[in-house]
């Protein structure tokens, strides 16, 4: 009540000046805005990735100058096993707050770094090597169909993989708000042309609409699937009825770069990045045949992971003179993704609203 209040105020001063109006109206809609966070602030022994950088650790390090590492099940009343000096003078006090997780240090260290000293042992922060992998993903299998043939109205969608959801997750990265996805994913169609948005179905045809492509996904959870996909229909025509996604192979890429860390990775092979920084997964769709009497086929040649499941709908196939049967999927719902949702603008909306009824009627 209080915000309605304050902007039925705002406005009446803006309407005695309107010129003035929409300018206040779009501050006040920026002001509502989510803001990007930080993703550099790191909880006490939470997850780090040897690459990132400009760390504030200082939660977690709370004056301590040295780290012990010691080997997963290894003896922790012992020496430990490696040791790094992280203050080494007083002008090295704020390294805290700027903190890189030097790979040539920590990569070959993963687990939990303690601070030098303290008992009970009390971590700083915990080594993690970035896993990151991409694939296309059969819906109503359960199945990972990459490097395969399938037809067109497969439900199919792609699935991220990755231990860096860590990362997105407000116990590891206080700061962290639903802007801060560090990744961008890609689809290419077989022209190589990347595909801005994805229709639900032909030109024209009702409830038809066109989705934009979700380039930067905030991957919180692990797996993570494109909620999109299973909404994509690849058998949608344009106006002149032609094919807007033709026959051919589709491919999917995934980048991240947490922190910056690609820099610190830019002397690596394509290869040495798959994986890490980067991956990609492709699929081919292929264009059903029709048979005699309108009956949709598709060849026999295909050969798709949901011929090997049980219970599911039988389809006839047809090559020339041979007939045999594949599995036809079923369509199923997409499982949900977990995502931080963003700040909400409709509650300033729909004060707005209530104010400028309230101001209407004075009037």
């Amino acid at each position: 009540m209080n915000v309605i209040i304050f902007i039925i105020r705002v406005l009446k001063l803006l309407f005695m000046h309107g010129y003035h109006f929409f300018l206040a109206l779009i501050v006040i809609l920026v002001l509502a805005s989510p803001a990007a966070g930080s993703l550099t602030k790191i909880a006490a022994g939470a997850p780090v990735y040897p690459g990132e950088q400009n760390l504030d650790i200082s939660s977690g390090l709370q004056g301590c100058r040295n780290l012990d590492w010691w080997a997963p099940g290894a003896d922790t009343d012992a020496p430990p096993q490696k040791n790094v000096s992280i203050i080494k003078t007083l002008d090295d006090s704020n390294i805290a707050f700027s903190y890189t997780i030097s790979p040539g240090i920590y990569s070959n260290y993963e687990g939990n770094w303690y601070c030098e000293g303290q008992r009970p042992l009390r971590a700083v922060f915990n080594i993690t090597r970035p896993r990151l992998t991409i694939r296309f993903w059969d819906l109503d299998h359960d199945t990972d169909v990459t490097g395969q043939v399938v037809p067109r109205n497969a439900n199919i969608t792609y699935r991220i993989d990755t231990n860096l959801d860590a990362a997105l997750q407000l116990r590891y990265r206080p700061e962290e708000t639903s802007l801060d996805s560090f990744y961008t994913v890609s689809l290419a169609d077989p022209a190589g042309t990347s595909l801005q948005s994805v229709y639900t179905g032909t030109y024209g045809k009702t409830n038809t609409v066109a989705l934009l492509f979700e380039k930067n996904p905030l991957v919180s959870v692990s797996p993570f699937y494109w909620n999109d996909g299973k909404s994509w229909d690849r058998m949608s025509k344009n106006i002149q009825g032609d094919d807007i996604y033709p026959p051919g192979t589709y491919t999917v890429t995934v980048t991240q770069d947490l922190n910056h860390m690609a820099q610190l990775y830019g002397g690596l092979d394509s290869n040495e990045k798959e994986g890490l920084l980067t991956s990609t997964a492709s699929v081919t769709f292929v264009k059903e045949e029709t048979a005699p009497g309108g009956t949709p086929t598709v060849p026999a040649t295909i050969m798709t992971a949901a011929a090997t499941t049980t219970a599911p709908a039988q389809t006839v196939l047809s090559t020339g003179t041979t007939t045999s049967t594949i599995t036809q999927p079923t369509r199923t719902t997409v499982p949900v993704k977990t995502t931080y949702s963003p700040l909400a603008v409709w509650p300033v909306l729909v004060a707005l609203g209530i104010a400028l009824a309230k101001i209407s009627r004075r009037n």
